[in-house]
């Protein structure tokens, strides 16, 4: 199983103000839906609250600290490992956020699919650090939306 990342984010590393994503991509939100289409998604309680709702036609985990909690048509795990280990035989995780879950699975991670905005932007929720150093770029375009971006995609190079 491929492990990805798959994160947006502003110049100033930015990935979320009050729960929100604080800009709006149309474009990148309709490659995220290809990316993400028929695979599965892992993501914390608070970016699927964000969301509201499982996302149509993907598998949704979500790691949430507290055993009790359910949400209708996700699974729910209480690590990291262990939504890993629930997704099995996907062909690709997605990970999808937030601070906390990327922070974990940075290490993990054997793929990065980075939108990086050409602009900062305020928020409580930010991108952990990352070396590119183990990884190699594979693609990188760059888009325009109601805000430029570009879009990149590395992999982690062979030990």
């Amino acid at each position: 199983m491929l492990i990805s990342i798959v994160v947006a984010m502003a110049k100033n590393r930015v990935i979320g103000n009050n729960g929100q994503l604080p800009w709006q991509l149309p474009t990148d939100l309709q490659r995220f839906k290809r990316l993400t289409m028929g695979h599965t998604l892992l993501m914390g309680r608070r970016t699927f609250e964000s969301i509201g709702q499982p996302l149509p036609g993907r598998r949704t985990i979500v790691v949430s600290r507290n055993p009790g909690y359910r949400v209708a048509g996700c699974e729910v795990v209480t690590s990291i490992e262990a939504g890993v280990e629930l997704a099995g035989a996907a062909e690709e995780l997605f990970i999808c956020g937030g601070s906390d879950i990327y922070q974990q699975t940075l290490a993990l991670a054997e793929r990065i699919y980075l939108t990086e905005l050409d602009a900062e932007i305020a928020g409580d929720s930010s991108f952990p650090l990352w070396s590119d150093d183990d990884f190699e770029l594979l693609h990188t375009e760059l888009c325009r939306d109601n805000i430029d971006y570009s879009f990149s995609i590395w992999q982690q190079m062979e030990l």
